[in-house]
C-alpha cells in the first residue's frame, strides 16, 4: 500500500481517515466542508507512469457510473485525478454490509426474499444501461441504517482490469468466491449473466451462511466455479424447501444461457420457491437428499422448463477483499487448457471403444463443449420445446434522452471496437430501414481499448427520434469523406422492428383516435391536429380522476350516484343511465380510457411480434406494457366500486369505496410507489399513465452488435 492520504485534500475533499483497503481500491472517509457532506473516497491503485490514455479511460468509466441513478445503487458524487491519484467520490454508507450480516449467522428465509426484492431491480436497472458489475459480493452489498440495500463499487472491476490490460498479462481481477466461470476463464467479453452467477452465490451463502467452494489457493477456487458442480445448499441446512434447489441450480448453471435471463426473475422464483406457490405449488414439499448429492435438475421430481414468466421486470465503509490472481509463468487458461486436453483425450479413447467390432456406431462428439460443460450443472435436457437465445457480443449500447423535447437526444457508447483501418474514421449514422434513409450524427473516436461515446446528438427540429429512426450504423469510411450519407460498409449496427416507430408516434405525438391537440390545452399544436393515445388517455383519466373525487366529496347520495356515473362512463367512453335519471351523461371526451389502453398495447405487441424482435428487445417492452396493464387492472377496480357505491344510498356504508376509488384513481394517473423505495418503478402494482414517457424512451434503447450476426 502507497503512502496514506489521510490529512491531505483530493479536490473539494479532505481526507479524513483509512476505513479499508483492498486489491482493487483504498477507501478513505472524507469531508466536504462547503456542503457538510461525509463520504467515502475510493482511490485506485498506483499506476506507475499514468498516461493521458488510461486517464481518458478512467473518466469514460466514471461517468458511465455517475448515471446510474437507482434507489438502490450507491450514488457516485464526483471524481477526479489529482497528481497521478484517480479517485472516486460515493455516498458514506453507515449500517454495514450483507457479508457483516452473514458473518452473525445463516439469513432468515423472508429476510433473503426482501434483501433480494431491493438488490434485483437495482442490477437489472444497472444491465439495462449496459453497464455489468462483474463483482457481486456481500461486502459490495451495503445496508443503511433501515436495513435497505445500496449495490456499492459498479465500475471497480472495469477501472482497475483496464488498467491490467495496458500494463499486466495472465492476471484475472475480481473476488474468486464469487467468480462466474466465464469470468475465470478469461472471456473479454463478460455480460450481466455474470452478475447473476455471483449474485447466486450469494444467495447461497445467506441460505447456508458458507460459500460453496473453498480451497487453499484463489486460482483452486476458480478452477473449482469452472469445473465442479455447485454443491446442494440442502446438504448444507435440510431443511430448506426443495424447490430451492431447483433454483439454485438455475442461477448458478455453468453455461450462461442456461441461467436466469433478469435479476428479477431470479427473485421471483427464489421467492415462489420459499413460499411454496406458482409453478412449485403442486410439487413434493420435500425430498430427501442423496449423500454429498449436488445440484441436478435430472436428479429431482419433474418442474416445469420455465418457471418465471417474462417479467410485467455513521459506519465503517466495510473493507474491499477482491483479489488479483497473478500467476507468474503460468496463464489460468493453460491451465484451462490443460483440462481441455485430458477431456479431449477422455473422448478419443471413448470413440476408439465404441469403434471396436460389434460396438454402437460413433458419435460425433465436440470436443470443445466436452471439455468445458463437461461438469455442466444444472444438466437441463433439450427438448422440441426448448428455447435457446441466441447470444450476440454486445458492442455497446444505443439510448434516448429528452433535451428540449421528449426523445430529442441520442446517445451512444460503445467498447471493445476493433480499430478502422488505415486512414480510415468510424462515422455514426441514424437510419430508418424502412424508409432507406440515414442521418450522419458524428464521427467516433476510439481510445486504445476501443472504447468511446459519442458526444449527446440533439435533433434540430426537437423531435422524438425513435419515432423517425430505428437503426443505428457505424461505418468505416475514408478519412476524407465528407459525405452525408454512408459510403463505406456497416461494421457494427444496432436496430429495433420499424414497428416501433409507428407504435411510438402513435403513443407520444399523433394518431387517428387522439383527441384534437386544442381540447389537450396544446395551444403551440397545429390547428386539426390528434393528440399521441398517451396524452389522450391522460386527459380521459384525469377527467375520470376529477369525478371520482367529486364523488368521494359529495354531500348527499343522489350526488355521489351523479358523479359515480360520470366517472365510469368516462374510463369507458361511454353515455350510460347508470343512477336512473334518465341521462345518460359524459363530461369527458366520450373515448375512454379503456380505448387508449387497448390501442397503446396492441402497438406494443405488435412490435413484440415483429420481425427483428429479440428478446432483450420484448423484455425492455415489458416496462412499458406492465404500467398499462397496471392502469386496466385499476380501472376495473375503480369500476366495480364506482358501480357499488351507485348501489347505496347510504354514504357512511359505502366510506371504504369511496376512499378506494379515490386513490385507485390517482394511480391510474401516477402510479403508486408501494414498496416505499421513493421511485414508481416498471413493476406490478406500481406504474402507471404517467410513468409510460418515463420508460417509452427505454424501449427504444439498442444494442451495438458486427454486422451481420443480429439474431
Amino acid at each position: 500500500m502507497g503512502p496514506s492520504l489521510v490529512g491531505r485534500k483530493l479536490g473539494s475533499y479532505q481526507i479524513t481517515e483509512l476505513v479499508g483497503q483492498g486489491g482493487m481500491a483504498t477507501v478513505y472517509k472524507g469531508y466536504r466542508a462547503d456542503i457538510d457532506r461525509t463520504v467515502a473516497v475510493k482511490v485506485l491503485p498506483p499506476h506507475p507512469g499514468l498516461d493521458q490514455q488510461f486517464i481518458e479511460r478512467f473518466k469514460l468509466e466514471a461517468r458511465t457510473i455517475a448515471r446510474l441513478q437507482h434507489p438502490h445503487i450507491l450514488p457516485l458524487y464526483d471524481y477526479g485525478v489529482e497528481d497521478d491519484i484517480l479517485y472516486l467520490v460515493m455516498a458514506y454508507i453507515d449500517g454495514g454490509s450483507l457479508s457483516q450480516r452473514i458473518d452473525k449467522g445463516r439469513v432468515p428465509l423472508n429476510e433473503i426474499e426482501r434483501l433480494l426484492r431491493q438488490i434485483a431491480p437495482a442490477l437489472d436497472y444497472a444491465h439495462r444501461q449496459g453497464v455489468i458489475h462483474r463483482d457481486i459480493k456481500p461486502d459490495n452489498i451495503l445496508l443503511d441504517r433501515e436495513g435497505n440495500v445500496l449495490l456499492a463499487d459498479f465500475g471497480i472491476v472495469k477501472l482497475t482490469e483496464g488498467e491490467a490490460r495496458l500494463t499486466a498479462t495472465g492476471g484475472l481481477v475480481g473476488t474468486p468466491a464469487y467468480m462466474a466461470p466465464e469470468q475465470g476463464t478469461g472471456e473479454t467479453h463478460i455480460t450481466g449473466s455474470a452478475d447473476l452467477y455471483s449474485l447466486g452465490v450469494v444467495v447461497y451463502e445467506m441460505l447456508t451462511g458458507r460459500q460453496p467452494f473453498t480451497a487453499d489457493t484463489p486460482m483452486q477456487v476458480v478452477i473449482k466455479h469452472i469445473t465442479e458442480p455447485v454443491p446442494n445448499p440442502r446438504n448444507v441446512i435440510e431443511e430448506l424447501p426443495w424447490p430451492v434447489e431447483v433454483v439454485m441450480g438455475r442461477v448458478l448453471a455453468k453455461n450462461p444461457q442456461n441461467r436466469y435471463q433478469t435479476a428479477g426473475e431470479f427473485v421471483e422464483d427464489l421467492s415462489r420457491a420459499i413460499q411454496g406457490t406458482g409453478a412449485f405449488a403442486n410439487l413434493p414439499v420435500k425430498v430427501e437428499p442423496a449423500p454429498d448429492r449436488t445440484i441436478a435438475l435430472n436428479n429431482m421430481p419433474a418442474a416445469p422448463a420455465s418457471l418465471t414468466p417474462p417479467p410485467p421486470t455513521g459506519q465503517t465503509q466495510p473493507t474491499l477483499q477482491p483479489t488479483v490472481i497473478v500467476q507468474p509463468g503460468t496463464n489460468p487458461l493453460l491451465l484451462l487448457g490443460g483440462f481441455a486436453i485430458i477431456a479431449a483425450l477422455l473422448v478419443v479413447v471413448v470413440l476408439m471403444i465404441t469403434r471396436q467390432p460389434g460396438g454402437p456406431p460413433p458419435v460425433d462428439v465436440d470436443l470443445t463443449a466436452a471439455a468445458t460443460n463437461a461438469a455442466l450443472a444444472p444438466t437441463v435436457e433439450p427438448t422440441a420445446a426448448t428455447i435457446r437465445p441466441t447470444v450476440v457480443p454486445n458492442f455497446g449500447r444505443v439510448s434516448f434522452s429528452t433535451t428540449n423535447s421528449l426523445g430529442d437526444t441520442i446517445t451512444i457508447q460503445v467498447e471493445n471496437l476493433r480499430p478502422p483501418g488505415t486512414d480510415q474514421k468510424y462515422v455514426v449514422w441514424l437510419k430508418n430501414i424502412r424508409a432507406s434513409s440515414a442521418v450522419k450524427i458524428g464521427d467516433l473516436t476510439l481510445d486504445a481499448l476501443g472504447n468511446g461515446v459519442l458526444p449527446p446528438y440533439i435533433d434540430p427540429e426537437a423531435r422524438l427520434l425513435p419515432a423517425f429512426y430505428n437503426a443505428v450504423s457505424i461505418t468505416a469510411e475514408p478519412v476524407a469523406n465528407m459525405s452525408d450519407a454512408p459510403q463505406g460498409e456497416a461494421v457494427y449496427i444496432a436496430s429495433v422492428p420499424p414497428e416501433l416507430m409507428d407504435a411510438l408516434s402513435a403513443i407520444f405525438i399523433t394518431a387517428e383516435d387522439g383527441i384534437a391537440n386544442a381540447s389537450l390545452g396544446n395551444t403551440a399544436a397545429e390547428a386539426g391536429t390528434l393528440g399521441g393515445l398517451l396524452d389522450s388517455a391522460l386527459a380521459e383519466a384525469t377527467q375520470a380522476q376529477a369525478h371520482a373525487g367529486l364523488a368521494g366529496r359529495a354531500s348527499s347520495p343522489g350526488g355521489m350516484h351523479l358523479h359515480s356515473e360520470h366517472t365510469i362512463n368516462i374510463l369507458l367512453g361511454t353515455e350510460d343511465d347508470l343512477n336512473g335519471d334518465q341521462r345518460g351523461e359524459n363530461p369527458g371526451f366520450k373515448k375512454g380510457v379503456v380505448r387508449y389502453l387497448d390501442q397503446m398495447e396492441s402497438l406494443l405487441n405488435a412490435a413484440a411480434s415483429a420481425e427483428g424482435s429479440t428478446l432483450r428487445f420484448q423484455g425492455d417492452l415489458e416496462l412499458v406494457r406492465v404500467c398499462l396493464t397496471n392502469a386496466r387492472q385499476w380501472v376495473d377496480r375503480v369500476i366495480v366500486l364506482e358501480r357499488e357505491m351507485l348501489a347505496s344510498d347510504d354514504l357512511a356504508a359505502v366510506s371504504a369505496q369511496i376512499a378506494e376509488s379515490t386513490q385507485l384513481s390517482d394511480a391510474i394517473l401516477n402510479g403508486v410507489d408501494a414498496n416505499s423505495n421513493g421511485t414508481v418503478d416498471p413493476v406490478e402494482g406500481e406504474c402507471g399513465l404517467t410513468q409510460v414517457e418515463t420508460y417509452g424512451l427505454v424501449i427504444a434503447s439498442m444494442t451495438l452488435a458486427e454486422a451481420g450476426t443480429q439474431p
